[in-house]
């Protein structure tokens, strides 16, 4: 069974190590076993002395996940789930973090068939919201992204802006994110459920899990593969395929695997110079995981 990992984004000062804490108290009402990794921008954590000695907690400190920690991430990742085997992995990541660069560094190949990203939630200051437009555009695009490729977004300060307001605040947010689960939160609770709080534990959980926005997947070849073939199911992928990463063992690469990448269409092949685990980890808008899972074992020789 992999551990679940939950990422929980939002600007500073909307709610997210408030939210946090309640999720943790209710993982531990259901006997689950929780660590956490928090990144902050600074060099000292305040926030990990809050966590309590209950739950294993480790620091990525003095800079964010998508900048100049990202690989740093996979190291942290792997030791939680090496040292503690937890159920669950929440994530607080910093005020600056884009989601999908954040999804993109807990996929790393390395780690991706022991840990699996269940969901993303980003907080919302409303009336930071309301006056978005008076940030830099780089600011207001970054809020609007967090939004956008989120499974939850949790409304917080919704008592600093009139019912009018909120409501289109709502719209504007559901403009971007069709698929959205909308709630509003007071003091680290929610409205409604968070859809992924309970992990695939429950059916109703589950369903929701498989409706989420942005999906990953991962996938260990067993068999080496046809390097022509291969090229050919890349170049037939829908557009709803973000990104690509991981090795690859072709039948003309000997026994090191190749490097692989893939974004906005564009492959990339690499000999790599050590072994590598056969492991190809894919991020996309609703993944058909299972129609990915049976092309892939086509090509694996897996029947």
């Amino acid at each position: 069974m992999k551990t679940e990992v939950y990422i929980i984004g939002g600007f500073l000062g909307s709610g997210k190590t408030t939210l946090l804490l309640n999720l943790l108290e209710k993982e531990k009402q259901e006997e689950r076993k929780t660590a956490v990794l928090m990144n902050e921008i600074g060099s000292l954590s305040v926030d990990t002395a809050l966590i309590g000695d209950g739950t294993p907690v480790r620091d990525l400190l003095n800079g964010c996940i998508c900048c100049t920690i990202k690989d740093e991430i996979e190291v942290e990742l792997l030791a939680l789930y090496k040292e503690h085997k937890p159920d669950v992995i929440y994530i607080e990541t910093t005020g600056a973090a884009h989601p999908m660069e954040v999804l993109d560094a807990c996929t790393s190949p390395s780690i991706a068939m022991q840990v699996q990203v269940k969901g993303i939630i980003t907080l919302v200051d409303c009336a930071r919201w309301q006056d978005r437009h008076r940030l830099p555009i780089a600011h207001r695009k970054l809020m609007e992204d967090q939004a956008r490729w989120s499974d939850v977004v949790a409304l917080t300060k919704t008592d600093l802006v009139t019912k009018q307001s909120l409501d289109v605040i709502k719209e504007e947010i559901r403009s971007l994110n069709e698929t959205v689960n909308l709630q509003e939160m007071v003091f680290g609770k929610v409205s409604g459920d968070l859809a992924f709080g309970k992990g695939s534990r429950t059916a109703e959980s589950h369903h929701a899990s498989n409706q989420l926005r942005i999906r990953t997947f991962a996938y260990e070849f067993v068999n080496h593969v046809p390097r022509a073939e291969f090229i050919k199911w890349v170049a037939e992928l829908p557009d709803s395929i973000l990104r690509i990463k991981g090795f690859v063992k072709f039948e003309d690469s000997f026994e090191r695997p190749e490097l692989f990448q893939y974004a906005y269409g564009v492959p990339f092949f690499q000999e790599q110079p050590i072994k590598r685990l056969p492991v190809i980890v894919m991020i996309g808008d609703s993944l058909d995981t299972e129609k990915l899972k049976k092309q892939l074992e086509k090509l694996d020789g897996v029947f």
